[in-house]
């Protein structure tokens, strides 16, 4: 056949070019031997090739249809939902069903574990039947009231203009449309940098780029100083995880000023270093070191020589860990607080991070951490970009579809000196018709895309895909005179629920995310699930424009247009940190709930923030807000334990309403308080009688409560509702543990005199 011939002159030409190529085989292709005969055609132009195949089930229809097609073939399986478990290893082809799946996340990480020469060969339907393509993203896209015929696949159908006829894509429809892109010729790859002086020539000699060498040489140029910085920035596929490796190996074997005796590798997960421990294995191996490498679950976390020990620990528990040097890989998937304790509790430290990964975090590291570090460590701080791919050729066709169907590589809009210079008000306030930003505005839609990662540390394609179909989600922004993005908001509609809908709040499998957990935590409040809501999933502001009253501006239209609706509140949940909790309570947003764990990647908790709109919304945030301090003083023991004292004080201080409780005193805990404030008994002999007394002043709204100091407040939070040691209190609050011993008595006795 002529078309199986032209499929095979360019694969051979893919091999040749050490490029990529993308195989779109809609589903009629199995049946009638397209598929077979391509898989062999590769098989025949690749040495012994390593081949995996994704599905969403072994049992589906079209899975069991490759399965015996693929009879006779040597491959490996992977279900969509273990395909983070692919991350680090390298294939030759990867086959996706994508009939009943097809996440944008999976696509992101399948794609990038194929090798140049390589094949990525999707299995689903033709662009004609796009409306009737319905997979297991689809339905989660959907959220009641509204249905699957609500959907609009924008994400789709934009993804098939992209790929039809494009470099590097062979798009074949037995019945319909045949279209070969183009192969791109190959550019050889050539090392014309030096190699160092200090760290061994053999290790050198592993780097297979110019830009590993030059990382190599940064360390080379930083390890006599006392205090260090290295960011390692680059796109996938650029051998950053190996460097690390090989950077580590040098560390390990350096001489005594040069040597570690632990050094610290973190990243997200444990699978993201697998690559750095392989190359440190390398490289010890090159020179003849002797080693143990200890495994967990198949994957190492701990390499130990003689002198020196290199260990994995997750984000959150490295911060505690003890060692000469940290060494960060994927930092973008980490946020920022925990990056900047990073700073603080490493002297020397490695930054590595994706700029344009599927994660979708790169930008915002870059502008929060990159920032910092420039002006504390200034001429101590180096910073390289590793541009040239190494499982790939420079200018790989398919990495550059992906990074464009993804929108991977979005950026904000370049601002001219006259936009720097614009107030809110002179911005338009506007609706983002999403047909037109997904089919006509790719400008636009990049601007936007480009400011939601930048603004959140996990922004990913699944998010842009959502945003894209999903019925009841939406978008606001202001613009710019010259039509440039300069901040947007992602909205969904929450709430509005009907009596059976409210029955089945609790077992709902997805959205309406507020009135559900308002019906978990207090559940005689779940009439709250009735009023018409909207939910803020993402707000971002041009960082040009950061701390300018554009973010409060545009929820303040924002609020004015849906009061005008009709709607009942808006509303937000994020992590609670000090800066976000001043933000949303500046805007008149109300806590009304807050999760009981920490989040295990950002390290704090999640808040319920929202904002009523009409009267029947104040009346319930009121009684949310009363339920919200009531559990949030009586969890500062126990799972808030170790809340940080800034934001505890913050969401304590926020209260709608009027609101004054007594006392509540059993026993003979009055007598004793009474005790007290005679100095019969210390503070220690009265707490429980106290802790009544703070409780009833937290417990009312700001308007009914005794106005005492910001220190005297904190103090009260730290000792009697977290039960700290004084010692400790005097660190965070910078005051001697006797001062607050008098600062307690003198402020227990307004409260007695306003509360009792």
């Amino acid at each position: 056949m002529e078309l199986l011939a032209e499929v095979a002159r360019r694969l051979e030409e893919a091999v040749r070019s050490n490029h990529r190529v993308l195989v779109y085989l809609v589903n009629e292709c199995v049946q009638r031997g397209i598929f077979k005969s391509i898989l062999d055609q590769f098989i025949g132009v690749r040495d012994n090739p390593r081949i995996l195949l994704a599905y969403r089930e072994r049992g589906d229809l079209m899975t069991r249809m490759l399965i015996n097609e693929m009879q006779g073939v040597r491959f490996s399986e992977v279900n969509y939902d273990d395909v983070e478990k692919i991350l680090g290893t390298t294939w030759d082809a990867v086959i996706m069903d994508v009939n009943r799946q097809m996440r944008p996340n999976d696509l992101g990480i399948l794609v990038e574990v194929v090798r140049g020469g390589g094949m990525v060969m999707m299995i689903g339907p033709s662009a004609r039947e796009i409306d009737s393509w319905l997979t297991d993203f689809h339905l989660k896209c959907v959220t009641p009231p509204f249905e699957v015929k609500d959907l609009v696949k924008r994400f789709e159908r934009r993804m098939f203009s992209k790929t039809i006829g494009r470099s590097g894509v062979i798009y074949i429809d037995p019945d319909g449309e045949v279209a070969f892109g183009d192969i791109p010729s190959p550019q050889p790859r050539i090392i014309t940098e030096p190699f160092g002086t200090i760290f061994p020539r053999e290790i050198y000699e592993l780097c297979i780029t110019n830009d590993q060498i030059l990382a190599l040489k940064a360390i080379e140029k930083l390890l006599p100083k006392r205090r260090w910085a290295l960011i390692l920035k680059a796109n996938r596929g650029r051998g950053k995880s190996a460097v690390l490796g090989l950077i580590a190996a040098c560390l390990i074997i350096g001489r005594r000023k040069r040597r570690f005796k632990d050094i610290l590798v973190t990243s997200p997960e444990p699978e993201n270093v697998q690559m750095v421990f392989e190359f440190a294995c390398r490289g010890l191996d090159r020179i003849g070191v002797e080693y143990d490498l200890r495994e967990r679950q198949g994957l190492p976390i701990e390499l130990e020589c003689k002198f020196t020990r290199m260990f994995y620990r997750r984000p959150l528990s490295a911060l505690n860990a003890k060692a000469g040097i940290a060494l960060i890989d994927e930092a973008a998937g980490i946020p920022v607080p925990i990056l900047l304790g990073f700073k603080k509790r490493f002297w020397r430290a490695i930054y590595s991070s994706t700029i344009h990964g599927y994660e979708g975090a790169g930008r915002g590291f870059m502008v929060r951490l990159l920032t910092r570090l420039r002006k504390e460590f200034r001429q101590d701080f180096m910073e390289l970009e590793m541009k040239e791919p190494i499982r790939y050729s420079n200018g790989d066709p398919v990495e550059s579809w992906l990074y464009d169907v993804l929108l991977l590589d979005s950026e904000p809009a370049i601002l001219d000196p006259d936009e720097l210079e614009l107030r809110p008000e002179e911005c338009e306030y506007t609706e983002l018709d999403k047909d037109k930003l997904f089919m006509e505005n790719e400008h636009i839609l990049r601007q936007l895309i480009g400011l939601y990662v930048l603004t959140h540390y996990r922004n990913r394609p699944n998010d842009v895909a959502m945003l894209a179909n999903s019925p009841h989600h939406m978008i606001r922004a202001l613009l710019s005179p010259n039509g440039k993005v300069l901040a947007a908001l992602h909205l969904c509609l929450e709430g509005d629920l009907s009596d059976e809908l409210l029955r089945e709040i609790e077992t709902l499998p997805k959205g309406h995310m507020i009135p559900s957990v308002i019906s978990r935590y207090y559940p005689y409040m779940k009439s709250f699930g009735r009023l018409r809501g909207l939910r803020v999933v993402r707000i971002a502001v041009h960082p040009s424009l950061w701390g300018r009253g554009f973010g409060s501006h545009i929820l303040q239209k924002l609020s004015e247009e849906f009061r005008q609706k009709g709607f009942d509140w808006v509303g937000a949940g994020f992590g609670a940190s000090p800066q976000l909790l001043r933000f949303w309570f500046k805007n008149d947003f109300y806590p009304v709930a807050i999760g009981p764990l920490r989040n295990k990647v950002s390290g704090e908790f999640s808040v319920i923030v929202v904002k009523p709109l009409t009267p029947k919304a104040e009346r319930f945030v009121e009684e949310l807000g009363r339920e919200f301090r009531l559990r949030l003083i009586n969890g500062l023991s126990d799972p808030y334990f170790d809340m940080d004292l800034e934001t505890a004080w913050i969401l304590l201080s926020k209260t709608a309403g009027s609101y004054r409780p007594r006392p509540y005193f059993r026993g003979s805990q009055k007598m004793r308080l009474e005790s007290y404030l005679k100095e019969y008994v210390n503070y220690e002999g009265a707490s429980d009688a106290i802790k009544c007394l703070v409780e009833a002043h937290f417990l009312s709204t700001k308007n009914k409560r005794i106005g005492l100091s910001e220190k005297a407040e904190k103090l009260l939070i730290a000792k009697t509702l977290q039960g700290r040691r004084w010692d400790q209190i005097g660190k965070i609050l910078k005051e001697k543990p006797e001062d607050l011993i008098s600062l307690m008595r003198e402020t227990v006795i307004k409260l007695s005199e306003h509360y009792l």
